[in-house]
């Protein structure tokens, strides 16, 4: 059976009507709208695909059979005789997702419908083997509460800074988690949470949750900018999550900061003179500090400001030039209809976003797009990580049972 993406990046199958795997696809095709349009009727899957009625019929009938769908109850108020609906079955399948932060790890198990089953947020360790082993400890723990069976997990995701590198089994520009670019770190992740082990961008998944739950749902072209402990771009275009030829597109991080930055990076800071380290949390802490305004978090500079307090709103400003300063260059590429903030630094928008708007005024001859904060919070990696794990364990599902 041929498998193909559609224009929202997901996996699904063309409705086929020849002799060669017509059942399969056909099938596979019922799913996949069955879980668009659930609860659905026959009729209304028999037109939703095309196929006929007898074929949709025959093919719930088996998808039923196989564990995969599940009779939901009768259409009300039809005249004549009530139509059975039928849904996905959510048990058929589970997926583990994980959001690997500087501060916290998020857990989640959900089932094929998407819905969440169990949540954990850990702390992260500092040390790579115990950040391993907190994965492990995350995925019994969630397995046990709700009584899975280790193999009814059909894919697992992990969220991560960095891109990964798949030749070498490595991430690259991972630096916020400390070890977590060892050369062997695949090798490491896959013996302890074995081998159906998806590692993903941490913001390209927090863009999927955005497009799926949140402020970015509907909308064919936008991007997700995110700062934090780090700075990264997601990029939605026609639809579709765009990751480049390496998977590099939207590392923003480094790019070059705003020229004569008044910005203060970190001591210690890796790779100065990186547009990272005049944006994220710890530059703005750094410029507080370096304007005499003891403050333990960037928070506390966006709270200080809201005071009133002139420091902190100087710190403010700067932090809002700097992110115009990257929309500068992102705007008239991408030319996006929407530009979502996350992070827990882009969150503040009523302090931010008049002063990004004017800036990008200034700096260039286009009017700039719409803003929006994530609605997603700091859920947006997890929801993402989901979406991203359902796609495949569905797939993963129904090719085991056909098989």
């Amino acid at each position: 059976m041929k498998v193909k993406t559609n224009h929202a990046g997901r996996l699904t199958a063309p409705v086929t009507r020849g002799p060669v795997f017509v059942r399969q696809g056909n099938e596979w095709a019922i799913y996949q709208h069955l879980l668009a349009l659930t609860p659905a009727s026959s009729p209304q899957l028999a037109q939703s695909t095309g196929l006929s009625k007898v074929t949709t019929s025959a093919a719930l009938n088996n998808l039923e059979r196989l564990g995969l769908v599940t009779q939901s109850g009768v259409r009300v108020g039809s005249a004549g005789r009530s139509p059975r609906l039928y849904a996905p079955r959510a048990e058929a399948g589970f997926v583990v997702a994980f959001d690997m932060g500087a501060e916290w790890t998020r857990g989640a198990l959900a089932d094929l419908t998407g819905s969440v089953a169990v949540r954990q947020d850990r702390r992260t360790p500092t040390h790579t083997a115990d950040l391993i082993a907190l994965l492990a400890d995350m995925v019994s723990a969630m397995l046990a509460e709700h009584g899975v069976a280790p193999t009814d997990v059909l894919t697992k995701v992990i969220g991560s800074p960095g891109v990964l590198d798949a030749k070498k089994g490595c991430l690259r520009l991972a630096g916020n988690l400390p070890g977590w670019e060892s050369e062997d770190l695949l090798t490491q992740l896959q013996q302890v949470l074995g081998a159906d082990l998806i590692i993903d961008n941490d913001i390209n998944l927090a863009t999927l949750g955005e497009q799926k739950c949140g402020v970015g749902r509907e909308v064919e072209n936008f991007v997700f900018m995110s700062i934090g402990t780090g700075v990264g771009l997601g990029i939605v275009a026609e639809g579709k999550l765009y990751r480049g030829a390496g998977g590099f597109a939207g590392e923003i991080a480094m790019l070059p900061p705003s020229p004569n930055s008044t910005a203060q990076p970190a001591a210690g800071t890796s790779h100065r003179g990186l547009y990272e380290t005049c944006a994220d949390a710890r530059a703005i802490v750094a410029h507080a500090h370096h304007l005499g305004l003891a403050v333990p978090s960037a928070e506390a500079v966006f709270a200080a400001a809201a005071a009133g307090d002139a420091r902190a709103i100087e710190c403010v400003g700067e932090e809002a030039r700097q992110i115009a300063w990257a929309l500068k260059a992102i705007v008239p590429i991408l030319d996006p209809a929407l530009v979502v903030l996350g992070g827990g630094i882009g969150r503040n928008s009523a302090l931010l976003l008049p002063a990004i708007r004017q800036h990008l005024t200034d700096f260039l001859p286009i009017a700039p797009p719409e803003f929006a904060v994530s609605a997603t919070g700091t859920d947006a990696v997890l929801l993402g990580a989901i979406e991203h794990g359902l796609d495949h364990a569905r797939l993963k599902a129904f090719e085991q049972l056909m098989a």
